[in-house]
């Protein structure tokens, strides 16, 4: 053990718990064991529930593409990283395999376990690339070739309705008989064809199914995307969970909503496939830029800045600020979103906007966090 030196940021290690593998150096966090087989090193939490492997060698990710299965949510594909989602009708897996370059020497970290893990896991990782052996250096993100255009829309919903067939329901829940000029509005026709009411408008018992957990939840949250620079433009993403049943409503870009019901296990792929992220459009880093709030909120002028990336946001038709909140769990999700620069941090101040380029993890991991948060002990709940 070395003596301690105060300016150092990093503290003293446990030096019978470091791990080598090719020249990447790495402490075993506690209540974790390492062993090494076929694979290279593996480390394992202590309840055997997750692992994570580390290989000297391997190919480039861009050989793993073609064995990712085909209703995998591709969330960030670069020459470094490959970060998906893989779902299923009651879980969420995500898949993160990382390549890194330490003294000559490509090491391979690779992570699969459920959203929920992969929170507090990555933390981990992240944490092995950012020490004392191995400083992080924020670098721009190089996409992988041939994946751009890949269409992978994640996990759909049951129903196509009309934006307004929630109310419609809860308006008329306690109506055997409802007025004719009701059961004629767009929102009735489509309540109607979707089995949602009767032929003279009252509710069936498909669609009390499906009101149920909108009136009487256990939590809620509501995210909603809208450009800046835009009024009226705002989409929204709404789940509301009872027990282990979610009913979600996600607005469609043809002025529709996206319905349906889903086991709570599933809400991460339904948020990060509605928010779209774009695995290779993504610039990672760079330097940060601050505009005045009347330029951020009216792009129509001169780009106020020479800073390359920024100028191709600037460029961009479309904005998508997304603002998501839970007051039953208390946590949220904020970000903001440019096709072809991908995720920016943004912080607001009196009179001005700064923004600056991210890694699509960021937003992955806001999301996966404002799910599990808003779904905390919804799984231990029964209800009838």
């Amino acid at each position: 053990m070395t003596r301690h030196v105060p300016w150092d940021p990093w503290p003293d290690v446990r030096w019978g718990s470091l791990v080598v593998v090719g020249g990447l150096v790495v402490e075993v966090p506690d209540g974790w064991t390492a062993r090494s087989d076929d694979a290279g090193v593996v480390l394992e939490r202590a309840d055997g529930g997750v692992s994570i492997v580390f290989r000297a060698s391997g190919g480039p990710l861009a050989d793993d593409l073609q064995r990712v299965p085909a209703d995998a949510l591709l969330l960030e594909a670069s020459t470094d990283r490959l970060l998906l989602a893989l779902p299923s009708v009651d879980d969420v897996v995500i898949r993160d395999e990382r390549l890194v370059a330490d003294r000559g020497v490509q090491v391979r970290i690779s992570l699969e376990c459920s959203a929920d893990d992969w929170l507090e896991t990555s933390q981990i990782v992240d944490g092995f690339l950012d020490s004392r052996w191995h400083p992080a250096v924020d670098r721009p993100v190089v996409a992988i070739p041939g994946v751009a255009g890949v269409d992978r829309s994640g996990p759909s919903l049951q129903w196509t309705a009309h934006p307004d067939v929630l109310d419609h329901l809860a308006r008329f829940r306690d109506r055997g008989l409802v007025p004719g000029s009701a059961r004629r509005s767009e929102a009735g026709v489509s309540a109607r064809e979707l089995g949602f009411v009767g032929r003279f408008g009252g509710v069936t018992d498909k669609g009390d199914e499906v009101l149920g957990p909108v009136v009487d939840h256990d939590a809620m949250l509501v995210v909603e995307a809208s450009d800046p620079a835009v009024d009226g433009s705002t989409s929204r993403w709404v789940c509301w969970v009872q027990g282990r049943r979610c009913v979600i409503r996600a607005s469609r870009s043809d002025g529709a909503d996206a319905l349906g019901i889903v086991d709570v296990g599933s809400l991460a792929a339904h948020l990060l496939g509605w928010l779209d992220l774009d695995a290779v459009g993504s610039v990672g880093a760079g330097e940060p830029v601050t505009i005045a709030t009347a330029q951020y909120e009216d792009r129509s002028g001169p780009c106020p800045s020479d800073v390359e990336w920024f100028r191709t946001a600037w460029a961009a038709p479309t904005w998508r600020s997304i603002k998501g909140w839970s007051h039953e769990s208390g946590t949220g999700l904020f970000g903001l979103l440019v096709p072809g620069v991908g995720a920016l941090r943004w912080e607001r101040g009196e009179h001005e906007v700064t923004v600056q380029p991210i890694r699509n993890d960021s937003v992955v991991r806001d999301a996966v966090a404002a799910v599990s948060a808003l779904t905390a002990g919804a799984g231990s709940r029964s209800r009838v």
